[in-house]
């Protein structure tokens, strides 16, 4: 696209709250064409959001299409969020969670659900699932749940299959924290029975590799001993912290487990979603369905901003050298030295090795327009340097 998006996306021309989901789906769409929302999980996971939202209010085409264009923007993902000032999906999907609140909806699915994006989108609270992760959410009531380890492209195309048959289907590759989040929002919806795990073993080709699918079964079977530690896990560090005995024991109890390990048929699947939907079983007891601790806090810019004694940084990628050149100034504008490199991390780690930078804040600016710098020259996603958060105060 060569024009502004700011001067041809609906969303921000005057009444744009008033936009019909047509004409959302039309900006989507153009949103989808540039180049870097074309990677971007930010952009997949509000064309997730306006499916649900298309499909809750009988628009099932307009659903269709944004499902569509979601599988081909999450098959093509690079990265989950790149924080970019504005972010386009991330203003479409403020404008869908207005809409469907003033629907009262209130099962709204979250415009994102990885952990690392920064997007400030109005999340509910109390919402299943639990926990966030790397997963596609069908229908909540439904009985069936589905693990498919380390096959990250099944989930979506078992939810564009099974969408209203089962309730959740994602991967998980870590025999720990994976395990952990599996768990935790399968025993909050009491209405899973029934739990598939399928997909190529995760980690079996490292040594003491990682067998999550494993790490599951012998959960459900063995439970785990006094430190938290799956008996009969042959994983590398089968220890899941973050779960009590009596999560553990719901997890036992709840759902009984489809061992397809190794099985990437989706012909198969579907036939054990169907057998495991034929039994009938009664909805687990809700007792404890969000007893979970919520400890996420609400981030905020900084009101100051305190120069590094160090000095600051100007980085200038050249995309023709494929270099990304670090310019290291003193506060009073003498230039220190230039750091030359080709990717973010081996500046970065110069850098903190040199002793160039002090600050764990300006260490987190620099991560951050050093990894832009670098998406620039793979990518060709375009740069400006982001000023530092915060006002300069008087030291």
């Amino acid at each position: 696209m060569k024009q502004n998006p700011l001067e041809i996306l609906k969303i921000y021309q005057p009444n744009s709250n008033r936009l019909s989901l047509k004409e959302i789906f039309e900006d989507l769409t153009r949103i989808s064409e540039i180049k870097k929302c074309s990677f971007c999980g930010c952009n997949a996971g509000t064309l997730k959001e306006f499916a649900e939202l298309a499909q809750a209010v009988g628009e099932n085409e307009l659903a269709a299409k944004a499902g569509e264009l979601q599988i081909k923007i999450n098959g093509q993902k690079k990265y989950d969020c790149l924080g970019c000032n504005p972010c386009y999906p991330a203003d479409i999907s403020n404008l869908l969670f207005e809409i469907s609140d003033n629907q009262g909806d209130e099962n709204k699915e979250e415009p994102c659900s990885s952990e690392s994006c920064s997007c400030n989108t109005p999340k509910p609270k109390n919402k299943w699932p639990v926990e966030k992760g790397s997963f596609f959410i069908g229908n909540e009531k439904a009985t069936v749940a589905i693990d498919t380890l380390s096959n990250t492209k099944l989930p979506g195309q078992l939810i564009e299959s099974l969408k209203d048959k089962i309730a959740i289907a994602g991967y998980c590759e870590t025999e720990n924290i994976g395990v952990e989040k599996v768990v935790k929002n399968i025993i909050s919806n009491p209405n899973i029975r029934s739990f598939i795990i399928c997909g190529n073993e995760s980690g079996q080709d490292m040594m003491g590799g990682h067998f999550s699918g494993q790490a599951l079964l012998a959960l459900h079977s063995n439970g785990m001993n006094e430190k938290n530690r799956i008996i009969g896990a042959k994983g590398k560090r089968p220890v899941v912290k973050n779960l009590s005995t009596g999560q553990v024991e719901r997890f036992q109890s709840q759902i009984e487990i489809i061992d397809l390990i190794g099985n990437n048929s989706m012909e198969d699947i579907i036939r054990y979603t169907e057998i495991a939907r034929s039994k009938k079983k009664t909805t687990s007891d809700k007792k404890g369905m969000y007893e979970f601790v919520n400890n996420e806090i609400i981030a905020q810019n900084p009101p100051k901003l305190h120069l590094d004694k160090k000095g600051y940084f100007v980085i200038l990628p050249n995309k023709p050298e494929k270099k990304i050149f670090v310019e290291h100034y003193a506060n009073n504008g003498e230039l220190l030295q230039t750091i030359v490199g080709n990717d973010a991390a081996a500046i970065y780690y110069t850098i903190i090795e040199k002793g160039f930078i002090s600050l764990p804040d300006h260490c987190a600016y620099l991560g951050k327009e050093l990894t832009r710098a670098e998406y620039f020259i793979k990518y060709g996603i375009p740069y400006v340097q982001d000023k530092a958060l915060g006002e300069l105060a008087d030291e």
